[in-house]
C-alpha cells in the first residue's frame, strides 16, 4: 500500500457521487505495502479504504473484489467491497480501476505469540473452506513464468551466490508444481501486516490482491515463513505446530501435503525474495513508497534450503 496516484478534492468529490457513502471529510495516503495506491477515506458516514489499482487490469480487479465479497458473505472476517449506486464493485479514476472498501477495526501485530498463531490457523482453514466454491478461477500472478522472468531481470543486478540460491530454489519449485496437492483459492500474501487484531482476537484479513488458485500447503508455508520465523531465521516449532494443528481441525492436511512441506517453504520464500529484489532494483516512483529488505528473505530461503522441516501434528 503506497501512493502513486494523487487525487485532488474535485476528483474525489466527483468520484464519490457514484457512491452512497456520504460526503468526504479527509483523504490521507497509506504507506504500508508497495503495489497499489491506498488512501484512508473519511466521510460523514464512516471510514473506508480507497484503493487505486496501479498495474492490475479491471477484469482481474473485479475477480479479486468479487472474491472478497464472497468470503465476507460466508462470514469470514474480511472487508466488504462497497458497491456504487449502479451496483458496480469498481470504477475508473484517472483511467485506473478503483474500489472503496470497508475499513475494519483492529491493528496488525509485529511479534505474534502462540495464541495469535493458533487463531490464524483456524481463520486460514475457514478461508480455504469458504473459498472452495468460488466460481471464478484466478490464476497465480506469481507463477513459475513470473519467477523465471524475474530471475532474468535480476541476473545482472545480483551476485553469483544470490543467483545460485535462486536457481536451486527454482528447480525445487518445478518439482513442487507437478505434485497432486489439494488446491483452491488461497490468500497468498497473509503476512502479519495483513491480519488485524483487537487484543487477542482476529478482526480482519485484508489485502487480497494476490489471491489465486494454488496448493493450500503453499499458503500455509507463506504464513509459516513470516509468522513463525525466529530471529535466526529458523521456524519456531511451537508456533507452527499450534497453527497447523488448529488448521487441521477444520481441513485435514493429507500425507502428500506433509511430504511437500519443506518444498512449499522454499517455494514460498523464493517468491518473496524475488519480489523484494525486483522492488529494490526496479522501484516504482510514488509520493509515498515502502520497500522491504530482500536480505530478510534471502536468509529465510537459505535456512529452508538447508533444513529438512516436517509437519508434526
Amino acid at each position: 500500500m503506497s501512493v502513486y496516484t494523487k487525487i485532488n478534492d474535485d476528483e474525489l468529490n466527483k468520484h464519490l457521487k457514484k457512491y452512497s457513502i456520504g460526503t468526504p471529510i479527509s483523504l490521507s495516503g497509506i504507506s504500508e505495502g508497495i503495489e497499489n495506491t491506498n488512501y484512508l477515506l473519511t466521510t460523514n458516514i464512516g471510514e473506508y479504504i480507497f484503493t487505486i489499482f496501479e498495474d492490475i487490469k479491471i477484469d482481474r480487479v473485479f475477480n479479486y473484489l468479487s472474491f472478497m465479497n464472497h468470503l465476507n458473505n460466508k462470514g469470514l472476517v474480511s472487508p466488504r467491497v462497497i458497491n456504487t449506486v449502479d451496483g458496480d464493485l469498481c470504477v475508473d479514476i484517472k483511467n485506473k480501476p478503483a474500489a472503496i472498501i470497508e475499513k475494519l477495526n483492529g491493528k496488525s501485530i509485529v511479534n505474534p505469540n502462540n495464541t495469535h498463531c493458533e487463531q490464524l490457523g483456524k481463520v486460514m482453514a475457514n478461508f480455504h473452506l469458504y473459498g472452495s466454491d468460488f466460481n471464478i478461477k484466478i490464476n497465480n500472478s506469481r507463477d513459475l513464468v513470473w519467477v523465471e522472468n524475474s530471475r532474468k531481470k535480476l541476473r545482472n543486478k545480483i551476485d553469483k551466490n544470490q543467483l545460485n540460491i535462486i536457481d536451486k530454489s527454482i528447480e525445487i519449485q518445478k518439482k513442487f508444481l507437478y505434485k497432486p496437492l489439494p488446491s483452491g483459492m488461497i490468500h497468498a500474501d497473509l503476512f502479519k501486516d495483513n491480519v488485524l487484531f483487537i487484543k487477542k482476537n482476529i478482526t480482519g484479513i485484508i489485502d487480497f490482491y494476490y489471491s489465486c488458485v494454488s496448493p493450500y500447503i503453499y499458503d500455509l508455508a507463506i504464513v509459516a515463513n513470516d509468522w513463525c520465523n525466529t530471529n535466526n531465521n529458523t521456524i519456531n516449532q511451537e508456533k507452527i505446530k499450534l497453527l497447523l494443528c488448529e488448521y487441521n481441525k477444520s481441513r485435514t492436511i493429507n500425507d502428500e501435503e506433509k511430504s511437500q512441506w519443506g518444498n512449499a517453504l522454499i517455494v514460498a520464500a523464493l517468491r518473496f525474495y524475488l519480489s523484494r529484489l525486483i522492488d529494490l532494483h526496479f522501484p516504482k516512483i510514488g509520493e509515498i513508497t515502502h520497500i522491504k529488505d530482500p536480505t530478510i528473505f534471502k536468509n529465510i530461503l537459505v535456512d529452508r534450503l538447508n533444513t529438512n522441516y516436517q509437519i508434526i501434528l
